[in-house]
């Protein structure tokens, strides 16, 4: 093979590669720029701020507040998790009821919604969808106050909180 024929058509391979990223990127940012449920390109992806927005309008408190609440005799500790999870240890207190289970538990879901205490939902961590679904749900069935607890039980322990 002649070597001035292999580096130029080696080239045109690279910068042709080169331009179909580069366009396939700005279709790709345009796109997401022109369509309604686009993904901004800048924001606050704290755990913190993630939970919040999958919570929806459900309030949000962290640990400190939780255990204040709870210290109070304010609170009532709901977890989410599943039943070996909450077997294995939970918040002090705790009724476990996942959002699956509401509807096949109704006496205990009307004793939850009629106690008069904040009901703080909660599961393992910030990853953990399972308290913002419970919350919304306890508050489609008419839960007065409710809040999630984002850090969940991965935060409480952390924390030093007391747990059972």
């Amino acid at each position: 093979m002649r070597r001035g024929f292999v580096q130029p058509a080696l080239k045109r391979a690279f910068v042709s590669a080169a331009a179909i990223m580069c366009a396939a990127v700005a279709f790709g940012l345009l796109v997401n720029a022109l369509r309604p449920s686009g993904i901004p390109l800048v924001g606050d992806w704290s755990a913190r701020a993630l939970t919040e927005l999958n919570a929806g309008d459900v309030e949000v408190v962290n640990a400190d507040e939780a255990f204040d609440l709870y210290s109070r005799g304010q609170a009532l500790f709901v977890d989410a998790r599943d039943s070996a999870s909450y077997g294995g240890g939970h918040l002090p207190g705790a009724v476990n009821i996942g959002p699956d289970d509401v509807d096949g538990r109704p006496e205990e879901v009307r004793a939850l919604l009629g106690n008069g205490r904040v009901l703080i939902a909660y599961c393992h961590d910030v990853d953990c969808p399972l308290a913002s679904a419970l919350a919304r749900r306890l508050r489609e069935l008419g839960a007065r106050r409710i809040v999630v607890l984002p850090e969940g039980w991965a935060g409480w322990l952390e924390g030093g909180y007391p747990h059972e």
